[in-house]
């Protein structure tokens, strides 16, 4: 018998797709995730996410899509241990095209944003399921730190007029655990952007 009670991982009998649909990021002190409490010892998934309050006074309290090159972002995660505390570093890369003032500008945000108050994510994969990253409130309440940043990021124009022209942007931050998923309606993520 194990000194903690496990639940096996189940899961219908049905293909597994791959890929990322959208990335979206936003500043975390600007959204409010809800979660139910935990069933039988395993934590719920996030039901509903609104802007906390005082984010709409400031303005710009929205979330913004990164419109990358499709078929080319990934999540990836690597889980690691040291004596009995648990890191999970989550890596996430994506493809924006074409050198410009306008790549500059999104760069110099992501810096920024990085620096002062890290970065929230909304992944949305390619069979619809959502996942969000850097989180800080959930049920109104400050949660541990999970800040996510732009580190490693690089691009260029390539030789050959069909090379790639651009950035590959990667945004990563170490967590006690695997992302949580989102199972409320994309609609409603629509209406924060």
């Amino acid at each position: 018998m194990l000194c903690i009670s496990l639940k096996a991982y189940t899961r219908a009998c049905a293909p597994v797709t791959g890929g990322i649909s959208d990335i979206l990021v936003f500043d975390p002190s600007d959204m409010n995730f809800t979660q139910a409490a935990p069933v039988s010892g395993s934590a719920s998934p996030y039901s509903a996410i609104a802007l906390r309050a005082g984010a709409t006074a400031e303005g710009g309290a929205k979330m913004f899509n990164t419109s990358f090159l499709r078929d080319e972002a990934d999540w990836n995660w690597t889980q690691s241990v040291k004596g009995c505390s648990t890191k999970y570093e989550h890596k996430f890369g994506f493809q924006l095209p074409e050198n410009s003032q306008t790549l500059t500008t999104f760069l110099q945000a992501l810096d920024s944003a990085s620096c002062c108050c890290g970065l929230g994510m909304i992944i949305r994969l390619n069979d619809g399921r959502i996942f969000v990253a850097g989180e800080k409130y959930v049920n109104g309440s400050a949660i541990s730190r999970f800040t996510i940043v732009q580190n490693g990021s690089t691009g260029g124009t390539g030789k050959l007029y069909d090379d790639f022209n651009g950035g590959n942007i990667v945004l990563v931050g170490p967590y006690s655990r695997n992302l949580y998923e989102y199972n409320g309606d994309w609609a409603d993520i629509e209406a924060l952007m």
